[in-house]
């Protein structure tokens, strides 16, 4: 079943460990929420590249079992809730860093991103949740980086350089 023009249903629940992670019926308005947000990424990162950018989806919502067989110990992750979504865009057009860069520094994207992080070779994208109910717009990569004027983005934790660029 398609949620977006390019994101499926399967997509957004599939298994990696051979669980049943169908998305509970009380949660399929978050997990149409993640897809939408993942397919305006994608169509930013396509906008960017000037070529059609596939992302591929490897995680959208995880039930607990799902939740822990891939090596998370959050018990509020925003995947529980269908709020949360992982994708890899195309490696031809972006590495991870420079897709997340273009994401991070859109004017309307990160407005109600809770967590945009790289993480485990993927790009996450996290919205608001129960626990956290106005965006953080938390940004987080997997090691620090120093920014050509000395800044430096920290692993973690990162609050305070959206939307002041640069400041840590």
């Amino acid at each position: 079943m398609q949620l977006t023009p390019h994101i499926t249903l399967e997509d957004m629940q599939q298994s990696h460990h051979g669980i049943d992670n169908t998305c509970p019926d009380n949660l399929k308005s978050n997990l149409q929420k993640s897809a939408n947000k993942l397919e305006e990424a994608r169509k930013i990162l396509s906008d960017a590249a000037k070529q059609d950018c596939y992302v591929r989806v490897t995680y959208g919502y995880r039930c607990p079992a799902e939740n822990t067989a891939c090596g998370s110990t959050s018990t509020t992750s925003a995947h529980l809730e269908a709020l949360g979504s992982d994708h890899v865009p195309d490696p031809k057009l972006f590495t991870l860093r420079a897709a997340w860069d273009v994401l991070r520094k859109h004017s309307t994207f990160m407005n109600d991103i809770d967590q945009l992080i790289i993480e485990r070779g993927c790009i996450h994208i996290g919205l608001a949740t129960s626990l956290h109910t106005t965006p953080r717009h938390e940004l987080r990569l997997d090691k620090d980086v120093t920014n050509p004027d000395g800044s430096v983005i920290r692993t973690y934790p990162l609050w305070a350089i959206w939307p002041n660029e640069g400041k840590s």
